[in-house]
């Protein structure tokens, strides 16, 4: 390529584009490049060391939340507001009616439907958080499909995956352990709050 006074002008070298390359310092890790400049994020090679991927070490500025992985672990909140704001004695008492079909409330219809809905967001919450994690660099994150069993496996196996790679990512345990203890204290409140009524439907059955 020539300027107008037929000087050659060299060919600007093309911008390689975003993505993870050799260290240029030297290191055995890859760095990423994000399309202009080299980051801080740094990255260990992939290939099986004895049957296990080595540790790969991710950036600082690697985000290690998203809002899938606080939907999963603030969804039960649902079901505390749910829990503290029904009337659990009136479904004790309809259970134990000699009525037939006095349990089947508009209640228990709601309680049904949240706990499946629930279930079934956080089985595909879990899923696009595990996209989002493997978008971000982390190498194989736990794995969604632990939600099928129970939410907290997959909440519990996430964050030890994320704080072995990044170095940090352990919050939605506290939280999520926080509101565990939380739903127990109120269940067991609700079934000690209607050992009256269990009281008085066995004196009841024995006076019959």
């Amino acid at each position: 390529m020539t300027d107008g006074s037929g000087n050659y002008v060299p060919l600007p070298a093309a911008t390689p584009p975003a993505g993870w390359y050799p260290d240029p310092a030297g290191t055995p890790r890859r760095r990423w490049w994000n399309g202009v400049s080299w980051t801080e994020d740094l990255q260990y090679p992939e290939p099986p060391v004895y049957g296990r991927l080595a540790p790969t070490v991710i950036g600082q500025d690697t985000p290690v939340y998203n809002a899938f992985i606080w939907i999963i672990v603030l969804l039960p909140l649902l079901s505390m507001v749910y829990n503290l704001t029904t009337d659990t004695s009136a479904m004790f008492t309809g259970a134990v009616s000699s009525r037939p079909g006095s349990i089947y409330t508009p209640a228990y219809f709601l309680a049904q439907f949240l706990s499946l809905a629930s279930y079934a967001a956080m089985v595909t919450l879990s899923y696009f958080d595990r996209q989002r994690l493997i978008a971000d660099g982390f190498v194989r994150p736990f794995h969604w499909a632990w939600t099928f069993l129970f939410s907290g496996i997959y909440v519990i196996g996430r964050s030890v995956i994320v704080r072995r790679q990044a170095g940090r990512g352990l919050a939605p345990i506290w939280v999520w352990a926080v509101l565990l203890v939380a739903s127990v204290v109120i269940a067991v409140a609700q079934i000690a709050a209607l050992f009256p009524l269990l009281q008085s439907s066995i004196r009841s059955g024995t006076a019959a």
